[in-house]
């Protein structure tokens, strides 16, 4: 029997309504990353009417479905039977669609169910439109897409964004990530973004999943500034911490591998293009699930890739996110970044890290911001296209036509547009500085107290890490011996303030062993503390 947690029973209590009660047929649902969508899935497959088939994109969250439904019938790609007895089918959709193709659509047999993880990505199509099914429910934490249908009409084009309208009648929303960051189930992040000149030279593509041309991103990433402050981030930001990189391209992830790997760092790469670096004890490049298990158990692995780890992928001691990468796509964005949001027991991790040096944050938010899915699930209509201004034109330096600016080769001769180079980029580039978005997370007393749970330590362990995390605001904003002299008095309320609803949550929790201890004495020793930090002598008593 599968139990939910309170907001995960508040959602499925919603989707039963949307289903039996108001009779929606295609429903669409919205819960972050981390929210619980695998068991929720598993707890409608067991308890929707009929034969229910569950189909995912990426192997991670095969076996994370697979995990909650023991019962079910798994259907792989080295698997060539399949019993139709079964209640449950999870399936790669790109298996289910070979399979299809092969022996015909009664060899899943019929199916009055069908859910969709990760509904964003648009492949599911090919498959579920095959069926007559009774219910079609799509799961994702990002309900929303990156890509335009265009029209004509009356000889007038039009440009309409696409939505999952297209898909599904309905949508419903669970709590949004900061309700989940408050409970304890993910973590802060702590956001540092690059202000960057130059990046309105990208050029637009639709075909590019970030929105932009593969060369127009190459030629940013790979320019020797913007690699060393990619440098600079991590050593900055990330020394010695679990961290995932994304990069543009497949191009881009050699260059930092080849740039980690002569700075003597713990890195490994995966992608598509590049060959894998070879595996000592086998002698053979590492597979994907060989470099999963040697960055989950490494405690300062560094693992680059491009759009391979975006979803499924949970590592739960990661820190750090550094996103090298623009993106149109706010999907992309935040499933990139949600990476790093889930909690651990195996260090103490109350945030995460993000470095954005992509301008992400600036078109998109933060990742743990509050929004409402339904904005962008449901269409805001057709748009006439912009029509060419016809005097943005350029000159053809084989016959000097004019032409127009979106034309790539001269109309009357054939040559091709040449661009000018930009003079003066690499300085531009180097000119971009670092900048926190917002102030570092203070101490919670939900993470410490479910950390100190977790590895069986009471109360006095808890009162020990809030006074390495009250340091630890000292040490992150450079407070100087002389500010904190002049402003002692100040400091000593602000510290009062953000350790006594802290001191009072350990105090109350019955779970956590240890003596107790009053209010004024651990206030005192987190000052004593202080103090030393700066070689101040004690004044409190």
């Amino acid at each position: 029997m599968i139990k939910l947690r309170t907001y995960q029973q508040d959602l499925y209590d919603d989707i039963q309504q949307k289903l039996y009660k108001d009779n929606v047929k295609k429903l669409c649902v919205a819960l972050p990353t981390g929210g619980g969508k695998s068991v929720l899935i598993a707890k409608l497959a067991q308890e929707l009417p009929g034969r229910t088939l569950i189909l995912t994109h990426r192997i991670e969250i095969l076996q994370q479905n697979s995990a909650w439904l023991k019962e079910a019938c798994v259907l792989t790609a080295k698997e060539n039977t399949l019993r139709h007895d079964k209640q449950i089918v999870i399936a790669m959709v790109q298996t289910a669609f070979a399979r299809i193709k092969k022996y015909g659509i009664r060899y899943l047999g019929d199916f009055d169910n069908i859910v969709l993880d990760e509904v964003q990505i648009l492949i599911f199509e090919k498959v579920f439109e095959q069926y007559d099914f009774k219910r079609l429910i799509g799961f994702s934490g990002t309900p929303v897409l990156n890509k335009k249908v265009y029209s004509t009409v009356d000889e007038i084009e039009y440009v309409e964004p696409l939505t999952l309208s297209a898909i599904f009648d309905d949508l419903v929303q669970g709590l949004d990530t900061q309700f989940l960051i408050d409970e304890g189930y993910l973590v802060q992040d702590y956001n540092i973004a690059l202000q960057l000149p130059g990046f309105d030279k990208l050029k637009d593509s639709t075909s590019n999943p970030d929105g932009y041309t593969k060369d127009s991103l190459n030629s940013l990433y790979s320019n020797a500034a913007s690699v060393d402050i990619l440098k600079k981030s991590y050593f900055d930001y990330c020394d010695g911490k679990k961290t995932m990189i994304f990069n543009s391209s497949t191009k881009i992830n050699a260059i930092v591998y080849d740039l980690f790997i002569s700075l003597g760092l713990n890195v490994k790469m995966f992608d598509t293009v590049n060959p894998t670096e070879i595996n000592p004890d086998t002698g053979v490049p590492y597979k994907r699930n060989e470099i999963i298990e040697w960055f989950r158990n490494e405690r300062n692995a560094i693992l680059i890739n491009t759009n391979v780890f975006t979803t499924g992928f949970d590592v739960e001691d990661v820190e750090c996110i550094i996103m090298n990468r623009a993106t149109k796509s706010l999907a992309l964005w935040i499933q990139i970044v949600g990476r790093g949001s889930r909690t651990t027991d195996k260090i103490f991790k109350d945030k995460f890290t993000v470095i954005d040096l992509g301008q992400n944050i600036h078109a998109h938010g933060i990742w743990s911001m509050k929004r409402d899915w339904s904005k962008w699930f449901h269409s805001p209509g057709k748009k006439r296209k912009s029509i060419p201004d016809l005097l943005a034109t350029w000159e053809c330096k084989e016959c000097g036509t004019y032409n127009l600016i979106g034309d790539e080769v001269c109309t009357s001769c054939g040559a091709k547009k040449i661009v000018e180079k930009r003079e003066g980029r690499a300085k531009k580039l180097k000119e971009g500085t670092l900048v926190e978005y917002g102030e570092m997370p203070l101490p919670k007393s939900v993470p410490i107290i479910k950390y100190c749970k977790s590895i069986g330590e009471g109360s006095n362990f808890a009162y020990s890490l809030l006074e390495r995390k009250i340091i630890d605001l000292f040490i992150h904003y450079n407070v100087t011996p002389e500010f904190y002299s002049k402003n002692k008095v100040k400091f000593a309320e602000r510290i009062a303030s953000i350790y006594r609803p802290i001191y009072f949550a350990i105090m109350r929790d019955k779970e956590l062993k240890g003596a107790n201890k009053k209010l004024a004495t651990q206030l005192n020793k987190v000052l004593t503390k202080v103090d030393k930090l700066y070689n101040l002598k004690t004044e409190n008593k």
